[in-house]
């Protein structure tokens, strides 16, 4: 069953994915945009363990590009190739990533969630943004813009693993792919099972939601049938501290879905899962001017459906390698078609000089 073509289009559709709406975001923190003029791409020397790597790097439209096979290598990880469905997998750092040649052009799914990141197939060689490699696959990198020369380093992590979890939902009339993360190899077992307790009861209610209203609203057919989906990315896994993010879209043969997001961030050596109050160290004048960058970039962008009041006590939020990004869900104050506003903080922005992050966070190295 292929049900994640049809979530992914209507994901699509309306700018529902994940950065999806970079309007949202401050200009100030986002990384270079590949330039929509198609310029010859300039070669890149590529090192790592104080090795000059065979492969090369690619760097154009204000990008760096890196290839599959130099991903795999620096991260530690495998590439698989499936021939039926024409894609490559490279999986490291706790998520699998698959560039999908499917549809002619590069598709790019992690873990079946579609996050906004281009590939790229130049001379048969298939190419992912360094920043893709930073954001999920545990690789970082240091530019020399001189010898235009990327020096690649496998990212410390926790030791942690996040499996996928299939959830076995059968309903009359739908199509149902519920996968969600499930966490081992922790040193305290009661914080692993406080986290995957908090992952599962979220999924288990949230079919149990779907459940109910495939009921009382009837009507599916084997022609116009339902659907329920459900994904997750992990975001961050560095300092003790997990994050990801849990999305799900539900269909009920509508004039179009809706998806549901959750950001989780958990301490890993008690299973606490951490809000944005935690992760800028309770620090209030800080929450304060967050709050209120928030509400001049929703009222210089498109205008709300509602008035802004601010962030909410239990904020949406996920941490990545380079910031936390807060957001709200669709309809919450804008039309479906803008997607999941997003706005992005850095750590540097948020934390007092010289404060690295989660500093202030036990944790479990």
């Amino acid at each position: 069953m292929k049900t994640w073509k049809k979530w992914t289009s209507a994901l699509l559709a309306a700018g529902v994915i994940m950065g999806g709406s970079t309007a949202w975001m401050d200009q100030s923190v986002q990384a270079a945009s590949v330039s929509a003029k198609v310029t010859a791409p300039a070669e890149v020397t590529l090192k790592s363990g104080g090795k000059t790597l065979t492969q090369k790097g690619l760097l154009q439209g204000g990008s760096t590009w890196v290839a599959l096979t130099a991903v795999k290598d620096v991260a530690g990880g495998t590439l698989k190739y499936d021939a039926k469905t024409k894609s490559y997998t490279v999986t490291a750092a706790n998520n699998a990533m698959t560039v999908s040649l499917m549809d002619g052009q590069p598709n790019v799914y992690i873990n079946g969630f579609y996050p906004q990141v281009e590939a790229k197939l130049i001379q048969g060689r298939l190419y992912i943004p360094f920043s893709a490699m930073r954001d999920y696959l545990g690789v970082q990198g240091n530019w020399d813009a001189k010898t235009k020369t990327l020096t690649l380093s496998k990212v410390k992590q926790n030791n942690v693993q996040v499996k996928s979890t299939k959830a076995n939902v059968t309903v009359k009339n739908a199509e149902v792919d519920v996968q969600y993360p499930q966490v081992s190899g922790l040193a305290s077992k009661e914080a692993e099972a406080a986290i995957n307790k908090v992952l599962k009861d979220e999924v288990d209610t949230a079919v149990a939601a779907f459940k109910k209203q495939t009921s009382e609203f009837g009507g599916a057919t084997a022609n116009r049938p339902y659907a329920f989906e459900a994904s997750y990315v992990v975001t961050y896994n560095e300092n003790g501290v997990l994050g990801l993010i849990t999305q799900r879209y539900e269909d009920y043969a509508g004039a179009h879905g809706m998806t549901t997001r959750a950001g989780h961030t958990f301490a890993l050596d008690t299973g606490k899962e951490l809000t944005l109050d935690d992760v800028i160290a309770n620090n209030k004048s800080m929450r304060e001017t967050i709050s209120k960058k928030v509400g001049e970039q929703l009222k210089a962008n498109a205008g709300t459906l509602n008035d802004y009041k601010g962030l909410n006590k239990d904020q949406d939020f996920y941490v990545t390698p380079t910031g936390a990004v807060v957001f709200f869900q669709l309809y919450e104050y804008t039309a479906y078609a803008e997607g999941f506003p997003e706005f992005k903080f850095t750590y540097k922005d948020i934390l007092p000089k010289g404060t690295a992050p989660f500093s202030n966070v036990a944790s479990e190295k």
